[in-house]
């Protein structure tokens, strides 16, 4: 089966998916019997396109990163915004990967609508949606019979929505504790290696992890998100960022860092939800851990979720130093189990 596929946003994550999509190309039709082809693509600074036959994924990474114009590219039509683009683009799944907007979840809610009301299946990279109209989305997909996909909101590639809704059946979700900012993460523990918070932070950016805007990484917003993404799929808790008590890190100094060491203790941004008779509580804020703790052991960009159940007690998930590539292959990973689920109609 050849699947059309539509590229909302083409930053870090969707180019690095591009060449997994490109390199991996042959394995994924000898195992999956999947071929892909490029019909759209839209970005903020590099125009939106469409093209009648095919755009060369390879070619629309290269002009990207030489800093030129899609439009440059062979047989490829200028459709002037990212909503054009989904009205012609013709695709069977759309990826959405455009910046986390902390105020509303927008233009990227708007982009997966008008996606799933046009039948078409949505992937996304983007916490945005799921932590403000998680519910509606969700709805629209089933209602149009589509699938709605975003493993890689949150711990980049690693199955954690897919862990709980394919591994998890009939357990109920109680809690969730997680260090889910690689961002944060990397700048701490890279003070506590004497690096200044200014050159950990350049080296997030250097390796792509960072957020388009990095004060919502150092000031809690994206692991605030998370959080709410998790509660809303795991534990139907209808939450929104405004709901989180949050702070972030800017405020931490060496003095910290060093009073934290001296009594065998670490920095870490927390993320943490808990169910009660009251419904869903979340917290996002620095906190003191032990050191030889799961949290405190994390080094560099790795993450951990620690899901507390009903029936099966806690389950904790690491993420080893990840980076943009983990994200990208949860683009793949979705796109996989979409085209499968369209064999099974």
């Amino acid at each position: 089966m050849e699947l059309r596929l539509a590229f909302i946003g083409f930053g870090n994550v969707a180019r690095s998916f591009a060449r997994i999509l490109t390199t991996r190309a042959g394995e994924l039709f000898e195992e999956y019997g999947l071929r892909c082809k490029t019909t759209a693509i839209a970005t903020g600074t590099h125009a939106c396109v469409t093209s009648r036959d095919e755009i060369d994924l390879r070619d629309a990474v290269s002009c990207v990163e030489r800093g030129n114009p899609l439009t440059n590219l062979p047989g490829c039509e200028s459709a002037g915004d990212s909503l054009a683009v989904l009205n012609q683009c013709g695709a069977d799944v759309v990826f959405e990967t455009t910046p986390l907007d902390i105020d509303s979840g927008e233009p990227a809610i708007t982009h997966i609508r008008t996606s799933l009301q046009r039948g078409i299946h949505v992937i996304t990279a983007n916490k945005g949606p799921i932590a403000f109209a998680y519910s509606e989305l969700k709805s629209l997909a089933e209602r149009h019979n589509v699938q709605f996909r975003f493993e890689g909101t949150v711990m980049d590639g690693t199955p954690i929505f897919n862990l709980v809704e394919l591994c998890l059946p009939g357990a109920r979700v109680l809690a969730f504790s997680g260090v889910l900012n690689s961002t944060t993460n990397l700048i701490l523990t890279g003070m506590e290696a004497g690096q200044s918070f200014e050159e950990s932070l350049a080296e997030a950016r250097r390796r792509g992890i960072a957020e388009a805007n990095a004060d919502y990484d150092v000031d809690g917003w994206d692991a605030a998100v998370k959080a709410v993404a998790l509660a809303n799929v795991l534990m139907n808790a209808e939450a929104r960022p405004a709901d989180v008590k949050r702070s972030g890190i800017h405020d931490i100094s060496f003095k910290d860092i060093e009073a934290a060491a001296a009594s065998g203790k670490v920095i870490r941004l927390v993320a943490r939800a808990d169910r009660s008779a009251n419904g869903v509580s979340l917290v996002a804020r620095p906190e003191l851990v032990t050191r030889a703790s799961l949290f405190g052991s994390l080094a560099g960009t790795s993450n951990a979720l620690v899901i507390k159940t009903d029936l099966m007690g806690e389950i904790a998930v690491v993420e080893n130093d990840p980076g943009v590539e983990q994200t990208a292959y949860a683009l793949l990973s979705d796109l996989i189990v979409v085209h499968k689920s369209m064999h099974q109609r």
